[in-house]
């Protein structure tokens, strides 16, 4: 991905595909962005304990599909605020992948 950055001139911020953090890991995800992982969101599923890992090791935002109390309790901790998405933003093509919940693929 860095070799793809160096000529690339415009601001750039990579997005898993959906839950590719139950699939692959935090660490595929590491391998996959190198030094980007500040400015990248890993699709998590409904998994908190992944996504807190993904945030952990310094990837910038997980999507974690959880429930209000659990995304609560998620938001205590200063280093997390802010940084957990629970549905996918809106992809560059609206046929991409779904964006929100009740869509299906």
């Amino acid at each position: 991905m860095d070799q793809l950055l160096l000529s690339w001139d415009k601001p750039f911020l990579a997005l898993s595909v959906e839950s590719a953090g139950n699939a692959f890991g935090g660490a595929w995800w590491l391998e996959v962005v190198g030094s980007r992982a500040g400015r990248s969101i890993l699709d998590c599923g409904a998994s908190p304990a992944i996504a807190r890992q993904a945030l952990d090791a310094g990837i910038g935002w997980a999507i974690c599909r959880v429930s209000p109390a659990q995304f609560r309790a998620l938001e205590t901790y200063n280093d997390y605020r802010g940084r957990i998405l629970t549905v996918r933003p809106p992809s560059s093509r609206c046929h991409n992948l779904r964006e929100h919940p009740h869509d299906s693929l």
